[in-house]
């Protein structure tokens, strides 16, 4: 009766151990797909670290990829509150600084995505795409 009622015990732990914490995180490999869906064609690019756009936010270093010639930036944080964090260190860090580039974050669960579109308006049809790319990754 020990026995089994430490084996029980035992895959109850397992099984509880094995869960994620948290059930929201999205993929980088997600979010590529989510673009895909929407028809916009990403090309990964390298990310220069020493460039506003693409230096380190809270720990994490950006995937970086091309959409029409223009920067998208993927952080992928382990959950929102890490997410935010994120966007507080952008703030932080740019405070002083003149930015010129044109750009838009977008925010969804543990996901903080830079576009910097560097013209002087963003182009309507993109922004609502994009928009749908974030929306179809909300849970």
């Amino acid at each position: 009766m020990k026995k089994l009622a430490f084996t029980f015990m035992f895959l109850v732990l397992l099984l509880t151990a094995c869960q994620t914490n948290a059930p929201n995180v999205i993929t980088v490999e997600e979010v590529l797909t989510s673009f895909e869906e929407q028809q916009l064609s990403l090309k990964k690019i390298k990310v220069n670290e020493d460039h506003i756009f693409g230096m380190k936010l809270n720990g994490i270093r950006p995937s970086g990829y091309e959409l029409d010639g223009k920067k998208v930036l993927v952080y992928i944080y382990d959950s929102s509150d890490e997410r935010e964090k994120g966007l507080e260190d952008w703030r932080e860090k740019t405070a002083s600084m003149d930015i010129v580039s044109s750009f838009k974050i977008y925010e969804v669960n543990n996901v903080l995505l830079f576009y910097v579109y560097e013209e002087e308006f963003l182009n309507s049809e993109i922004d609502s795409k994009i928009q749908n790319v974030v929306n179809g990754l909300s849970r």
